[in-house]
Formats: C-alpha cells, structure tokens, sequence
C-alpha cells in the first residue's frame, strides 16, 4: 500500500526539503501544499512520480477544502505536517491593526486547528500529525507579538488535539527545528532594529554560517515521524538543537 503525507508550506525552506526527504529516501507519496505553484514546481521536479502539488492558501476554508479533496480516495493518510506559517508583521502590538492580527492567526494557527478538522475522515489508527514550532513559542521577543502568540497557542493545540485523539489510535507531535537558514530568515535580517531589537543575534548566526541547513532539520523531523512510538512521538516536544544525533547514535 501506498504512504502517504501532506506536507503544507512545501514550496521553500523546510516545507520543500521534508517533501524531498520523505519522497526520495523514505518511500512516501506527498501531497506538497503552498501558495506559490511556481515553487512548488521546483520541489516537485525533486522527484515527479512521488511529489503531488497543490496550489492552495491553507487560510482559506475552500483551499481546505480544495486540499482534502486532492487525497486520492483509497489511500491512507500516514503523516500531516502543518509546516506552514508567516513571520510578519514584525512590529510592536501597540502598532498592530486588527487586519493583520487576524491574517496572522489565520495561517499560524487557524489553519492547523481547521485543516486537522477537515482531514480527520482520512486519518485513521497509525496516522500521525506534527506541528513545526518554535523557540518563540517559550521565548518573547519584542517585536514578534503575533509570531510568539501563535507558536505559544499553536504548542496548546498539539497537547489538547492528543488529549482528544489518542484514544482513536491518531497521535500529534511539535518540533521545535532551531534557526534555519530558510527564507523566513532572509526576511527578517531585512527587520530594523529598532522594531525587532534581537536582530543582531540573527545577524550573527548568518555571519558566522552558524544556520541550519533546512535538509539537516528535514532528516531529523523524517526520523521523529517514523522511528518513534507513539508515546514517545506525542509526548515530548522535539528540539533539533538537542535531540539531533539522538537517532544516529541510538541506531534506532
């Protein structure tokens, strides 16, 4: 039978690798989700026969929509991996309108809960959902009001969702993949200071060639999806940073 993810926010960074390292190395079929069809090409074009793309804006109900209905019928949907997220706006919360508050939630958070919701009928005992999280969501920085709310409430709903779905065999898990050199991070080494105080520690990593690559992060996230138990997968919230060679060393 044929394996199956969906992989959201697939076009760039670790969206795109995690599609590539699970299509080529881990013998799954993806469905690579993201706005941008252009670079979802790209990723595609990493391994044609096992990367599916659509294009779609998890924000959006009908896109949900549209994405659920993409799943070929027979399959079993193994892994959903909610990757995709946006940084801004990058300003203070005295500044922030309500609009952009709004669109903000409704990536980082809104889409998680209610793509989850959509796709539920296709998970089934043995399916796995994980959630890409962030330091941020422990961590405030003056600046990423928004960001750091919606990784702090997006970490609540991975513990409440497996309060919720243990029991029907279905377990979600967080990684937390540490500063990676991915676009998101091109953008905010454009961020004044004066709006994100902060930067010059970003600053340095890029100097020092101190990021992630987003293959090594890819690797790690495909061994925490395949290679753990349940309890284990569910349990903990994943850190690369601390938990990297923990696969490679176990031999597990």
């Amino acid at each position: 039978m044929q394996k199956w993810a969906i992989v959201t926010g697939a076009g760039t960074g670790i969206g795109r690798a995690l599609s590539i390292e699970l299509a080529n190395k881990r013998n799954f079929h993806i469905l690579a989700v993201g706005r941008r069809l252009s670079k979802l090409r790209e990723t595609r074009a990493n391994n044609p026969e096992k990367i599916h793309i659509i294009g779609a804006d998890v924000s959006r109900e009908e896109d949900r929509e549209k994405i659920a209905r993409a799943l070929p019928q027979n399959i079993h949907l193994q892994f959903l991996i909610h990757n995709a997220a946006v940084l801004e706006p990058v300003k203070p919360l005295s500044e922030i309108s309500l609009e952009e508050w709004r669109g903000h939630f409704a990536v980082n958070l809104e889409a998680p809960v209610f793509l989850t919701q959509k796709l539920l009928p296709r998970l089934k005992k043995g399916s796995r959902i994980l959630h890409i999280s962030s330091g941020a969501a422990r961590h405030a920085y003056a600046g990423w009001g928004a960001y750091c709310s919606s990784k702090a409430a997006l970490y609540m709903v991975y513990q409440v969702l497996n309060q919720e779905l243990n029991e029907k065999g279905i377990f979600v898990g967080s990684v937390r993949p540490g500063v990676v050199d991915t676009p998101m991070q091109n953008q905010l080494r454009k961020t004044k200071r004066e709006v994100f105080p902060a930067i010059d520690r970003f600053l340095q990593l890029k100097e020092e060639g101190k990021l992630i690559p987003p293959e090594k992060v890819a690797e790690f996230i495909a061994d925490v999806l395949i290679k753990t138990d349940d309890r284990e997968f569910s349990e903990q919230e994943w850190d690369y940073r601390e938990q990297f060679q923990r696969f490679a060393e176990n031999g597990s």
